[in-house]
């Protein structure tokens, strides 16, 4: 147990006591109590005890692989030059991989056919500890627990040291053999990029328009473009051209669940690109924009800016975004930036309309990747008004 010991300086009371540095030497720590002895002694007490409760878990034997994961996550990813949306990804997946009993499992008791039987029910799906009864998950995900496993095993390798090899270079990916129909249609023209039909957009359009749900509209632009949807809702009515009828997509709006802010971000490739559409999603967007405007007259004070101010947290610059009344008092350093939806600063959830197609993610439903060149895409933009018939 380590020592300690309480001493008054002027009115008030310090507490210090001796911990192990990294070279295993002790050394005396000093803290700032109360103006109470009593009150200060407690607190001697419990830094004691939580510095007892660390060293404990620090020693290598002690540590389960969801520990290593936070501090890989804390010593290597977050001041590392992953974008930010890698960072959330990277975030969201290890506190998935801690849910599972293998979260738990001492590290060093892990072996590669522990592992492999982790990315085996990931892969293929199956029962989950608690009877329910898990699906497979997409390729693109599984990518991404490999990712977080094999990053945190060679952190832990080196420069921790926890353990002397990293297990995850004996696990493969391995993924359930589709069959193929070989005697019917000719699917050289197939693509395996993920669409809805027509009949699906608009059974979600007038699910949306019904409930007046603030999702419509970007639901309405994610299908005319392709966009992403988080690329729709980071939208400001500067970046749409409506008399050329293209729009400049310049950035992408998401939620860090890490430091629980929406935020303002780069697109996935980092890339500013430009999209045509069709006159279909034109009167749209010019109906939308009319309408805010109304929106705006009616409400006066009462109505919702989007603001967005930088912040810098542990060498990565941050762009939080706001929605204030214009009664509140906007900080010097907001900058204000009118979107063509208040969709997330709504509350409204893209999951919604997912669930509502059944479909197991919402890339499914709304990931439309755009390959051709713009020419090309001018040309489809104008022959997709044909397609829907005006509407």
């Amino acid at each position: 147990m380590a020592k300690g010991s309480v001493r008054k300086k002027g009115k008030k009371w310090y507490y210090r006591f001796y911990v192990e540095n990294e070279s295993g030497n002790l050394v005396q720590k000093e803290y700032p109590g109360t103006e109470s002895k009593s009150e200060t002694e407690k607190l001697l007490r419990k830094a004691m005890e939580d510095y007892e409760e660390k060293k404990f878990v620090a020693k290598t034997e002690n540590i389960t692989l969801g520990e290593m994961l936070d501090i890989w996550l804390e010593e290597e990813v977050k001041p590392g030059t992953l974008s930010t949306g890698t960072l959330i990804a990277y975030t969201t997946t290890a506190r998935q991989i801690k849910k599972h009993p293998i979260g738990q499992r001492k590290l060093k008791s892990i072996t590669a056919d522990h592992l492999q039987e982790y990315i085996d029910f990931l892969s293929f799906g199956g029962t989950r500890p608690d009877g329910t009864e898990a699906q497979p998950i997409s390729k693109n995900y599984m990518l991404q627990f490999s990712a977080v496993l094999r990053g945190s095993f060679r952190f832990a390798v080196f420069p921790k040291r926890y353990i002397t090899f990293n297990p995850m270079q004996y696990v493969r990916m391995r993924v359930k053999k589709e069959e193929v129909e070989l005697f019917e249609g000719n699917a050289e023209n197939e693509t395996d990029i993920p669409t809805i039909t027509h009949e699906q957009y608009t059974e979600i359009t007038d699910y949306l328009r019904k409930k007046r749900n603030p999702a419509l509209l970007p639901v309405q632009i994610a299908y005319y473009t392709g966009l992403r949807i988080g690329e729709v809702c980071g939208l400001a009515w500067q970046d749409i051209n409506l008399e050329e009828q293209y729009l400049t997509v310049r950035r992408s709006m998401r939620y860090n669940a890490t430091r629980h802010k929406m935020e303002i971000g780069a697109t996935k490739r980092k890339k500013i690109r430009t999209v045509d559409f069709c006159d279909t999603l034109a009167e749209i967007l010019k109906k939308a924009r009319k309408q805010q405007h109304r929106e705006r007259f009616q409400c006066g004070e009462m109505y919702f800016r989007n603001y967005y101010q930088k912040v810098m947290e542990k060498g990565r610059t941050h762009y939080d975004l706001y929605s204030l009344q214009s009664t509140e008092e906007i900080p010097d350093d907001y900058e204000e930036l009118s979107f063509t939806s208040n969709l997330l600063s709504n509350g409204a959830a893209p999951k919604d309309v997912q669930e509502l197609l059944g479909h197991s993610d919402v890339s499914t439903t709304m990931n439309v990747y755009a390959h051709a060149t713009r020419e090309a895409k001018r040309t489809s933009a104008r022959l997709l008004d044909k397609v829907v018939g005006g509407n």
